[in-house]
């Protein structure tokens, strides 16, 4: 499932409507809709919001790509009403991990995860040599480091 469809049941499943969730995240009714289609994505900063107005943690809202991290583990591992503040706790650890990604690293970190141990390696050693041909490779900025 993808975020639309993850944060559509959620938001059923707390009996919640589009209006009232919008009303809570400050935006239109129509925003919602569109994220829950599919239409527009939202960015992290956003899923961060929506995922504090739905109570739920922020890579429920995913698509999985952090199930196998050992943050979001311990927090299913632990009973949140134990420890109260481990929700935005995570929360804030599962963003700062992925915080400056965007909808397509995700997508690449998904496709990945579908590849076997053979496959992993052949796709590392592709990305090593597109990293090496200018052409596919961003500009580095021209500041120079501050030294100490």
């Amino acid at each position: 499932m993808n975020i639309g469809d993850n944060m559509r049941n959620i938001r059923k499943q707390k009996s919640m409507t589009l209006q009232q969730l919008a009303d809570i995240l400050g935006c239109s009714q129509q925003n919602i809709s569109q994220y829950e289609s599919g239409k527009r994505t939202p960015k992290l900063k956003t899923i961060q919001k929506i995922a504090d107005a739905l109570n739920v943690n922020v890579n429920d809202l995913l698509e999985n790509p952090l199930d196998d991290s050992p943050i979001y583990k311990a927090y299913k591992n632990t009973n949140s009403l134990d420890l109260p503040l481990a929700k935005n706790f995570i929360n804030e650890k599962i963003v700062s991990q992925i915080g400056d990604w965007e909808q397509i690293d995700i997508e690449l970190l998904k496709k990945f995860k579908q590849l076997n141990e053979t496959g992993k390696a052949i796709a590392i050693e592709r990305i090593e040599e597109l990293t090496e041909i200018p052409r596919y490779t961003q500009k580095e900025s021209n500041v120079p480091d501050k030294e100490d």
